[in-house]
């Protein structure tokens, strides 16, 4: 077959790769960034879905407008600020996850050897989104609070990005945090170039120590936001939503209508039809305490099993925790003897656009028990013997 020449240079996806070994029933797996099955609303989202069926039936089995289920835009909007005022409906649009949110601006934004600004290290899923529309990246160096102003400023100096690519939020793969005064640092820089900001923000609600730090979106113009109810209530759901300008809003919008025509309406209203009954924020409050119970779980066994063959820090909020292999040059070198020993993680080297050798590794501690982690940990340490 004659496919597309961009695709003779994508292999086969590792986050596929790594979904499909995770169904070995005895596999134990840090890779995959799951929220937990145990704490999914079943029973919630089934009467919403229900209350839908009974009360909107037709109207939601029929063809719906491309931007989303009005009421539930109207909602993101109320939940969100925009420069320091309140959010519009019209700034709105819902999408099937935010993974598609990604895919909508790179098709929207980007032209082939158009460069895409990263964070060093990024979210994998991005680097894929991006790299179908032939971009090339530039990766900008962060420490522990992320995206260095300075750094910034003199890659601006030179090149032109289409955007910058950021998690400020307990950041996939690293977990790190950007704090309000680099916040406020990064958006005078990018107002003082023109720079457009997408500020992605999976995981925000899942906080387990400190304080909530305003959006990028909320500070300052020039920023479009990406949201999700995936990690907050279910991914299976695949509903996420872009927070724009009109004019960005109205492009997107001409954009889906090419892909999907919508987003899936009747799951749309359903979880409107959750959102009223106001049961979110306990639920959050679950998934912090399980969570925080988990995460603490993973940094005590990698303490007993690994000690100090491997130097992390600990996330304050997310779904990962990010770590280097002491003595080790490329982690995905262990990659096989990791799947003898039934257990997954995620190489460094995938969050880096650059082609990098990297020791470092992603572990996901929210979809394991405490007595899980301790055993999967049991196995790295034996696959790192080997």
């Amino acid at each position: 077959m004659k496919y597309a020449k961009w695709m003779k240079n994508v292999g086969e996806g590792f986050i596929g790769e790594m979904l499909r070994a995770a169904q070995n029933p005895a596999m134990i797996s840090f890779a995959g960034g799951l929220p937990a099955l145990d704490l999914f609303p079943t029973q919630d989202l089934q009467a919403a879905f229900q209350k839908v069926f009974e009360e909107q039936g037709n109207a939601a089995l029929q063809y719906a407008q491309t931007a989303g289920y009005p009421e539930l835009r109207s909602w993101v909007a109320s939940q969100h600020q925009r420069s320091q005022r309140p959010a519009r409906t019209a700034e709105v649009i819902i999408t099937t996850g935010s993974q598609q949110g990604l895919s909508l601006l790179a098709q929207t934004f980007l032209d082939p050897g158009d460069t895409v600004f990263l964070e060093t290290p990024t979210y994998l899923g991005a680097i894929q989104a991006f790299e179908g529309f032939r971009a090339d990246f530039q990766m900008i160096p962060c420490d522990e609070e992320g995206i260095l102003p300075d750094e910034l400023e003199k890659a601006l100096a030179f090149t032109t990005p289409k955007f910058l690519y950021l998690i400020p939020n307990y950041q996939n793969p690293s977990g790190r945090v950007m704090g309000l005064e680099r916040r406020k640092e990064l958006l005078k820089v990018s107002q003082k170039y023109g720079l457009l900001l997408v500020e992605d923000n999976p995981y925000g609600e899942l906080r387990y120590e400190g304080e909530p730090i305003p959006h990028l979106a909320e500070l300052g113009e020039n920023v479009i936001y990406l949201g999700t109810f995936s990690k907050v209530l279910a991914p299976g759901l695949r509903i996420g939503y872009v927070l724009a300008d009109e004019d960005i809003i109205m492009h997107l919008e001409q954009t889906k209508e090419g892909v999907d025509l919508h987003s899936n309406n009747l799951t749309q209203r359903a979880i409107y039809e959750y959102l009223q009954k106001d049961l979110l924020p306990d639920h959050i409050l679950k998934l912090r305490e399980v969570y925080n119970v988990r995460r603490k779980a993973m940094v005590e066994s990698i303490q007993t099993y690994l000690g100090d063959r491997v130097e992390m820090k600990v996330p304050a909020g997310g779904l990962f925790l990010w770590a280097k292999l002491m003595g080790v040059n490329n982690s995905f070198d262990y990659v096989q003897d990791m799947i003898r020993q039934n257990v997954l993680y995620v190489p460094g080297a995938l969050f880096y656009a650059d082609g990098r050798v990297s020791n470092e590794m992603r572990l996901n501690y929210s979809c394991s028990t405490p007595e899980i982690i301790e055993e999967g940990m049991r196995r790295l340490a034996r696959g790192l013997n080997q």
